[in-house]
């Protein structure tokens, strides 16, 4: 087959090319960065360099391909980028791109929190659903996950600094977290083989509470003390170092939803979601060596 890949070589699309190459299918790989081309080739999979705002280039990329994967991308949130509408536009031209290019199988990256506009900032992700799903014809699959494990390397400084996990959840509220090892394992069969029609597929790695994380990281090592903090404050201090004011909001909302974990789960919790390998010991193993290694 012939495969048109967004994300250039992100921790989800280096686990799963190496695959698809190996079974024979040509992978083209879009990148923004004319250094990553080398990396790219390396692979055996071909570059093709431009942005994802240009409709223009997507549908060159995208013609002839049996299966595109896609995902909302590019977003600098502390350079003001305001999510929600670069949700709306992005969403937009893959689905022009995809109508005008005749593509009929689509992986699309998307988010828990998709399906719930209680889900604040995650619930952007609905824009490319949306778009994606009114296409007559085309076979679309959505990959939901949850939060990725790489968000917690946020907590590295205040852990090594002051010895105190902040967040604006409970300690005790569980948590769905995410590798993109496992990611990468649903992709791969998704592209592999779409299946017909419109729907959705949820990833959870492992469910872990702020307390669990904290035990996890005392087995390596890391002691430190939970502490809570106003969903408002955070958001303040988001704006304060960059991000844009619907973003940071989006997100002040989205840890509101979080702390009703049933409700927020419960539409993944209904379906035969993927439960991957690496789980919240492993990810603790990890963090500690760079937190080691950063000492």
């Amino acid at each position: 087959m012939k495969i048109t890949v967004l994300g250039s070589l992100g921790n989800i699309n280096r686990d799963y090319l190496p695959r698809l190459i190996a079974d024979g299918h040509d992978v083209t790989v879009i990148t923004s960065s004319k250094d990553r081309i080398a990396d790219i080739e390396a692979l055996g999979a071909k570059a093709a360099v431009g942005s994802n705002r240009d409709v223009d280039f997507l549908t060159k990329a995208f013609i002839g391909s049996d299966v595109v994967y896609l995902m909302i991308s590019g977003i600098d949130f502390v350079a003001g980028t305001d999510m929600w509408q670069t949700a709306i536009e992005l969403s937009e031209n893959y689905k022009t791109a995809v109508l005008n290019s005749g593509v009929v199988n689509i992986v699309n990256l998307s988010s828990v929190g998709a399906d719930n506009p209680e889900a604040g900032i995650l619930y952007s992700y609905h824009f490319a659903e949306d778009a994606l799903n009114s296409l007559e014809g085309v076979n679309v699959v959505h990959i939901r996950p949850v939060g990725f494990y790489s968000n917690l390397f946020a907590d590295m400084l205040n852990l090594k600094t002051q010895r105190i996990l902040f967040s604006p959840i409970s300690a005790d509220i569980p948590q769905g977290w995410v590798s993109p090892v496992d990611i990468a394992d649903v992709a791969y069969a998704l592209i592999s083989h779409t299946p017909a029609g419109k729907s959705t597929k949820f990833v959870v790695s492992d469910w872990a509470t702020s307390n669990d994380w904290l035990n996890a990281l005392a087995e390596n090592d890391i002691e430190a003390k939970f502490q809570q903090i106003p969903v408002e404050a955070l958001a303040e201090n988001m704006k304060k170092i960059g991000f844009h004011e619907n973003t940071a909001n989006g997100f002040a909302q989205l840890y509101r939803a979080c702390e009703n974990a049933d409700g927020f789960y419960a539409s993944l919790r209904a379906t035969d979601y993927h439960l991957g390998k690496v789980k919240i010991g492993d990810f603790a193993k990890v963090f500690a060596d760079v937190y080691k290694q950063s000492v």
